[in-house]
């Protein structure tokens, strides 16, 4: 029987020999080095405060994405704004973005919406607390940082690379997700707040958050109506004296009546 031998060579696809196999070997070597050498100059073109440290991780800023796109020549257009609004009233911005350098062109999606930790710091605040203007600016942040990355293939940078660049990583500052402690004097007014809650409602559940929501809505400077809480639980440290302030004046008037329950 007549057996046909097939060589390790006659198995590979059309056109990748050995002599081709050594240029695309050479070419990935000489692309890898190009990649080294464009993360360590798009790195030092930045300093400090071109970073932010979020959740453990450098976070390119946008000044330091504007940096690193005239240095390489990179430029963009980004489109109008995706609002999305969620059935809990939190809401979300989606920014698309078209990044060119040289012939090449990607696209990318960044976005950030309201109920992100790094707006409520740990605390899940309502939308009602969350500026629009700086989950609209975020995203736009977002979408320009990791276009610019991205379309020069340097994703996912370490601490070290920040390191090997020069840069101090100590001075660069921490993004703190985690909801600060109250203040003490922020706690004694939250308690004289319920004291004198409980006592204008008479201890009625009902009655105190329809308390709570009365002196914790106002009308904002555009003048549209904002709607307040109905638990204390969710006051921040600086709205504990404004809303102590209120309630404290609803207190004396109601002390000055014949102290029925309101």
């Amino acid at each position: 029987m007549n057996e046909q031998l097939v060589t390790q060579e006659e198995n590979m696809p059309v056109g990748i020999g050995g002599d081709n196999l050594i240029q695309m070997a050479e070419q990935a070597e000489k692309r890898v080095d190009a990649i080294i050498r464009i993360k360590r100059a798009a790195l030092k073109v930045t300093n400090e405060r071109d970073w932010s440290n979020q959740n453990g991780n450098p976070y390119l800023e946008g000044s330091g994405s504007e940096k690193v796109a005239r240095l390489f020549g990179i430029s963009w257009s980004i489109d109008p704004p995706v609002i999305t609004n969620n059935e809990d009233g939190h809401f979300s911005y989606t920014y698309k973005g078209y990044f060119s350098l040289g012939s090449a062109t990607i696209e990318f999606e960044g976005s950030r919406g309201s109920d992100d930790g790094f707006f409520s710091r740990g605390d899940k605040l309502p939308p009602s607390e969350i500026d629009k203007n700086d989950v609209k600016k975020s995203a736009l942040t977002n979408t320009i940082g990791n276009g610019v990355t991205r379309i020069l293939g340097i994703r996912n940078l370490s601490w070290e690379d920040l390191k090997n660049a020069g840069l101090d990583i100590e001075k660069i500052k921490k993004i703190d997700y985690t909801k600060p402690e109250m203040s003490g004097e922020a706690k004694d007014l939250k308690t004289e707040i319920s004291k004198m809650l409980s006592e204008m409602s008479g201890n009625d559940e009902k009655k105190i958050e329809n308390l709570i929501l009365k002196h914790t809505s106002f009308v904002s400077k555009d003048g549209k109506e904002v709607i307040g809480k109905t638990s204390l639980v969710g006051l921040s440290e600086k709205s504990i004296p404004v809303v102590y302030g209120k309630i404290k004046t609803a207190y004396e008037a109601w002390k000055g009546t014949e102290n029925e329950p309101v």
